[in-house]
This record gives C-alpha cells, sequence and structure tokens, in this order.
C-alpha cells in the first residue's frame, strides 16, 4: 500500500511530513497526539476564568484511537504494534496514561518506552506517540 494522506475526517499532519511510511512489512508512524480533525485538542477544556483543564486519559485514549485509525489506513491494526514510543509533558500523569494503555495493549504486546519531555507541538498536547508496526503487505 503506498504512503498517502490521511483522510479528511482526520487531523492532517502540521507540516510536510507522512503520517506513515511503509517500509517492507514495517509501518512507521510519525507522532500521533489527541488532535482532531478541526485542530482542536482533545481532553483539554478552556474555562471562563481562562484556566486550562487537560485530562491525560481523554487524550490517551484519542491517541491511540488515532494510532489505530492510522494504522488501519495502512492495512494493520494495534494487535501489529511493535514498538511505541510515547512523550508525556508530566510524569505524575503516567500513573492514569498507564492504566488507559493497558485497556489497549497487553502484557507481552509491544515494547515501550516513555519519556518526560518540556512540551509538545502545541500547549494542550499532553501525551504523543511514536509507533512501529510489523505487517506483510
Amino acid at each position: 500500500m503506498p504512503d498517502r494522506a490521511l483522510s479528511s475526517d482526520r487531523p492532517q499532519p502540521l507540516g510536510k511530513y507522512a503520517p506513515y511510511r511503509r517500509a517492507g512489512d514495517f509501518i512507521y508512524l510519525s507522532g500521533i497526539s489527541a488532535r482532531l480533525a478541526d485542530g482542536s485538542i482533545a481532553g483539554a477544556w478552556r474555562l471562563p476564568d481562562g484556566s486550562v483543564v487537560r485530562d491525560i486519559e481523554v487524550q490517551t485514549r484519542v491517541v491511540i484511537e488515532n494510532v489505530r485509525a492510522t494504522l488501519a489506513e495502512a492495512g494493520a491494526g494495534l494487535a501489529d504494534c511493535i514498538d511505541v514510543l510515547v512523550f508525556l509533558t508530566d510524569m505524575r500523569d503516567f500513573p492514569k496514561y498507564n492504566a488507559v494503555y493497558g485497556e489497549y495493549f497487553e502484557a507481552g504486546g509491544p515494547t515501550r518506552t516513555t519519556v518526560a519531555v518540556s512540551e509538545l507541538p502545541r500547549p494542550d498536547m499532553i501525551v504523543e506517540m511514536k509507533v512501529v508496526a510489523c505487517r506483510p503487505s
């Protein structure tokens, strides 16, 4: 299956890069966030006083669903993931993120590394995933 842009009902890349690339049986996903098709970030709400609430559980679920949808366009699924690299802006979110992650992936699933970063491309993003999957073409 050739590389291509995502369908218009999902978020488009923020720059000139492919959402995924296939190399033989391997599928490499660009960083996937909780961005929605309209550009907003799921799990981030502005309150009347100007403060922002960011929900790691909501964002993690949307990120994984965006990963699932991107993999589906490449002809694969979550079960085909072999390596996941996760970026969190706050390691205090790790327990909640980890619990949601466990709803989608079982022990013995993909390898995973989780690191803390000072920020992600948009201020309301608090989690991003970079995935490698393997599925015969």
